[in-house]
């Protein structure tokens, strides 16, 4: 076993410390009941979640035999990554969450390789949708699916 760092350990470091400052974070909401959970349970519970997957993959780094690679970090595709988030906050409120997560996970999607434009928009209806469906429906958040440019 190699005392190295490797990207898995990096990784798995990056989760653990991402989940719990979440975790810290959800402490400042109540958490509520079984029966009537509150807005602090569901944060709390996707850090617990972050911080077993960052141990999952620190043990799974800290196992591995193969060789450290040199890290690349594409900035042009970060630059993407982080201009979908930017738009999705744009349009959401004027365009729906539909039109925004379409749009979000098409500008997204340009920055893997190799670009299908047919399959990037079908993803990006069928997702949202989904979120159409647990946040709006499920959730009962006040976003609207089709927003006011589109006249509704």
């Amino acid at each position: 076993m190699s005392s190295r760092l490797n990207a898995d350990i990096i990784a798995g470091l990056f989760f653990i410390l991402v989940g719990t400052c979440f975790l810290v974070g959800s402490f400042e909401l109540p958490f509520g009941s079984f029966r009537r959970i509150g807005p602090g349970a569901f944060p709390a519970l996707v850090a617990v979640g972050l911080i077993a997957m960052g141990l999952v993959v620190f043990v799974s780094g800290r196992r591995s035999t193969a060789k450290i690679a040199p890290a690349h970090v594409h900035i042009q595709k970060v630059f993407v990554i982080i201009a979908s988030i930017i738009v999705f906050g744009l349009i959401v409120r004027g365009g729906g969450l539909l039109l925004a997560v379409l749009c979000c996970s098409f500008i997204a999607a340009l920055a893997s390789r190799p670009f299908e434009f047919a399959k990037m928009v079908l993803y990006g209806l069928a997702l949202g949708a989904i979120c159409s469906v647990v946040f709006i429906k499920g959730l009962g958040m006040s976003v609207p699916i089709v927003g006011p440019w589109f006249g509704s």
